[in-house]
């Protein structure tokens, strides 16, 4: 269910003819969220580490607390009437979500804190605030597809109205798809999609990412045929990871910001490679 900034929901009453049911409790459910799918797509054995051995996650990594910080001044400053969201106000929304506690030193935490005003600067140049229709900020969601034993949960980050269409939006401080096909391809989005689509019993076919460093937003679509064929790619990938055993790593890029390095002998090789440079993070699209 989404609440709306003054509190109240979103949602109409689902359908009884549809097979999905809202807020299921059923343990024998397999919980599915959009992180959790990419994650296994990125590499199923830091999956196997987060989801099946639930180890701890890195206390201290910069990247998620920066991430973390600014996801909540966005979300603060989203709540703002439309006249008060100014540069002086989302700069204060970060100063008070600032979170110093993911980082090993001060000096570390002050680089951090100044990557995350430049990047919200560059936001707020590119993007008219003011004129932005918000509906709902951070908004969990929970949906049962019995059919195929999965629950689906997860939070959106803000959800708009524009031109009479709802519009999911998803910020991205860190990686970001290196092309719009990748977005375009995004399993994990479709399953926002699907989510609010069945959340708020209408299609919500548009969704944005919004990658804060660079100021780039890519939109991207969903129509029902789309989802229907996505839904049936995610269910045979659950199928699969109910049926894995081994979860083979997948070293590349990635690896020297998983939280399971240290694990993962493969992952370490990747990343430290004889006489060669170290990748760079995925590029992100361009401005």
């Amino acid at each position: 269910m989404f609440s709306r900034r003054d509190g109240s929901s979103t949602r109409s009453v689902p359908s009884v003819a549809d097979l999905d049911r809202l807020f299921d409790e059923g343990d024998e459910l397999f919980e599915l969220n959009p992180s959790k799918l990419q994650c296994y797509l990125d590499c199923p054995r830091q999956y196997k580490f987060r989801y099946v051995d639930k180890r701890p996650e890195r206390r201290t990594f910069g990247p998620t607390a920066l991430g973390r910080s600014v996801h909540k001044a966005m979300r603060d400053f989203y709540a703002l009437e439309p006249a008060e969201r100014t540069l002086d106000n989302l700069l204060r929304a970060l100063r008070r979500a600032w979170d110093s506690s993911g980082y090993r030193a001060q000096r570390e935490a002050a680089d951090a804190f100044a990557r995350a005003e430049e990047m919200l600067r560059i936001y707020h140049e590119r993007t008219n605030t003011g004129a932005i229709r918000v509906v709902a900020l951070e908004s969990k969601f929970s949906y049962a597809r019995s059919a195929h034993g999965i629950l689906v949960t997860g939070r959106i980050d803000r959800l708009d109205i524009d031109g009479g269409e709802y519009v999911i939006i998803d910020y991205k401080t860190g990686r970001f798809g290196s092309t719009d096909a990748m977005i375009d391809d995004s399993l994990p989005l479709s399953l926002y999609a699907m989510a609010a689509s069945a959340v708020l019993s209408r299609d919500v076919s548009r969704i944005a990412v919004e990658h804060l460093p660079s100021g780039r937003r890519a939109e991207t679509r969903r129509d029902t045929e789309r989802l229907a064929a996505d839904w049936k790619a995610i269910v045979d990938i659950v199928d699969e990871i109910r049926q894995e055993t081994v979860f083979p790593p997948r070293p590349g890029s990635l690896c020297r910001w998983c939280d399971y390095l240290t694990a993962c002998p493969e992952g370490q090789r990747s990343v430290h490679v004889p006489n060669a440079e170290p990748e760079s993070a995925p590029i992100p699209l361009e401005p």
